[in-house]
């Protein structure tokens, strides 16, 4: 057999091996989760990388912890990417020593780590708040990114210069091959899950030889005095700033968009009161008188002298969810107590949350309705400890999302913060809301609209023990429109539930596990006190009966 061939089938085995031995490990312990994840071990720069960040991210528990976990990480990196660049060298070239390779390569691990540790960092922010706008924030930089981190460990100064189209679009194609990995990975019986990742991890290998030949072998690189990783780097950390820009924009939409439900009564007799919840960073600035029934706007900042909700502004938002349902039993009470009539509940996004703790944790005789529209779900995925805590899951993640979200505050006007009231109770709470949104609750009759768009943040399997409505449109905004108001009138008005999710929105879950931070097992964590409850991460049940 001709050397280069047999160069080839080590790499495809060095590739293959290391997938489908974390499939093996994910699986032994029922880590469904996290199955997507598997294929990325071996992928090409950056996104192996990316791998591993997001585990050590999420897995280490003390700052040492974190020190030692890194450093390995790097190490082990840059010698495994050594070994794959020598096998993949093209035969047409003189290739540099094994020793000049691992030095290029852990000099390379280590300035991958650093570029890609703040976009890791809110891919955990993803997995707690399961927002499909974040995990565009975290996607969009890593692949523009990429490209220009092809070269790395292969030739020196390659962070000269512009990548080629071939370079380009190999480094697309392996962003293809992961997320068509990962959802293989996850739809083959489950006896086949290992293969899968190893035919996954082999997609991988040809991919290295095919960026190791394209790199070695171009003949000039474009611009070569132009420092394009640097530029692209610091262009792509600058839109950061953007973030919270963004979401001060959303917020003032977000305040607009509570006019839609006036129009409710249109599609439906609706004879009793619906108190309506809007989403995080929502506002209502409007006279309390103009607070009528059939649809109450529920307040963030309670209830005057006569039981009418008073205006609130995107910070109200921001509190705790457990004072937020404290405010909601207050005001379901009272608007009953006025109307003599059952109460309805309509939670949009955060809304929706303090709905459901509202429901678990508040008795509530008045209530026999709810819609939950733009659920966050599966969030409190993961953790991090609050500041004053010397240890814990994630404490090293805490402070590197601390000091992003402080630098994203020059742009905003009413700037979030990773340790805000609200999260603090996605973090806390984790159990129940990565768990139980979607389950029954007796005596009340509930159905969830969601957004085609927001399955890209949630891992695969919906586990949904309550009738779902899928619409095809952005977290927040399916009752802006009339096909959403009308599935909000029937249920309201008691038509019969229907669930409608299509085949799109578990294919988008599956790609995108590829892409998601891993989930903290909720035995581990022993702040959650949850070791002998379900869990969502590891088991397909997560409702208790």
């Amino acid at each position: 057999m001709r050397p280069e061939r047999v160069r080839l089938l080590w790499l495809l085995v060095l590739t293959a091996v290391p997938a489908a031995a974390v499939a093996a490990v994910l699986y032994a312990v029922d880590f469904s989760s996290a199955f997507g994840l598997a294929p990325q071990v071996s992928a090409i720069s950056p996104y192996a990388t990316f791998f591993d960040l997001r585990w050590i991210l999420v897995f280490h528990n003390s700052w040492a912890m974190f020190a030692g976990l890194s450093l390995g990480a790097i190490v082990l990196r840059g010698l495994f990417s050594a070994v794959l660049v020598a096998l993949a060298w093209p035969a047409e070239r003189s290739r540099p020593s094994f020793r000049r390779l691992a030095s290029r390569n852990l000099a390379f691990a280590v300035v991958a780590t650093v570029i890609l540790s703040p976009f890791t960092a809110l891919a955990v922010v993803v997995s707690d708040v399961s927002l499909a706008y974040f995990q565009f924030l975290v996607l969009m930089p890593v692949i523009v990114l990429a490209p220009l981190l092809q070269r790395g460990g292969i030739l020196p100064n390659w962070w000269r210069g512009l990548p080629s189209a071939a370079i380009i679009g190999w480094s697309l194609l392996n962003f293809v091959t992961l997320c068509a990995g990962a959802a293989l990975v996850w739809s083959v019986p489950d006896r086949l899950t290992v293969p899968a990742a190893a035919v996954a991890g082999m997609a991988n290998g040809l991919l290295w030889q095919r960026k190791v030949r394209a790199t070695v072998l171009q003949q000039r690189v474009r611009w070569p005095r132009l420092p394009g990783m640097p530029l692209v780097v610091t262009l792509v950390v600058s839109s950061l700033l953007l973030v919270e820009y963004a979401e001060d924009r959303g917020a003032r939409g977000a305040g607009q968009s509570l006019q839609p439900i006036d129009a409710l009564p249109q599609f439906g007799d609706i004879d009793h009161p619906v108190i309506f919840l809007g989403g995080y960073n929502s506002a209502h600035y409007g006279d309390p008188s103009e607070s009528e029934p059939p649809v109450v706007r529920f307040s963030y900042r309670g209830t005057d002298n006569h039981g009418k909700p008073v205006f609130y502004v995107p910070a109200d938002t921001h509190q705790s969810l457990s004072i937020s349902a404290q405010l909601l039993a207050t005001q379901v009470d009272q608007l009953h107590s006025r109307s003599g009539k059952r109460v309805s509940l309509v939670g949009q996004s955060e809304g929706a949350l303090v709905v459901r703790y509202y429901l678990d944790r508040y008795p509530h005789p008045a209530v026999d309705t709810v819609v939950l529209d733009s659920p966050i779900l599966r969030a409190g995925r993961v953790y991090y400890p609050p500041p004053q805590a010397r240890s814990g899951w994630g404490i090293a993640t805490g402070w590197q999302l601390r000091g992003i979200f402080k630098l994203m505050e020059a742009t905003s006007e009413a700037p979030d913060s990773p340790d805000s009231p609200f999260i603090r109770s996605l973090l806390d709470d984790a159990p129940f809301y990565r768990n139980r949104v979607l389950c029954p609750v007796p005596g009340v009759r509930m159905i969830a609209l969601l957004p085609t768009v927001d399955a890209i943040a949630l891992p695969a399997e919906l586990n949904a023990r309550i009738p779902v409505i899928e619409m095809a449109g952005f977290h927040g905004h399916l009752i802006d429109r009339r096909r959403g108001l009308r599935h909000l009138a029937d249920h309201l008005t008691g038509k019969p539930p229907r669930n409608l999710l299509t085949w799109e929105y578990s294919a988008l879950q599956r790609v995108a596990g590829a892409w998601q931070a891993p989930a903290l097992p909720l035995a581990l964590n022993p702040v959650w006190h949850a070791a002998d409850q379900p869990d969502a991460a590891l088991r397909r049940e997560p409702c208790q009966t």
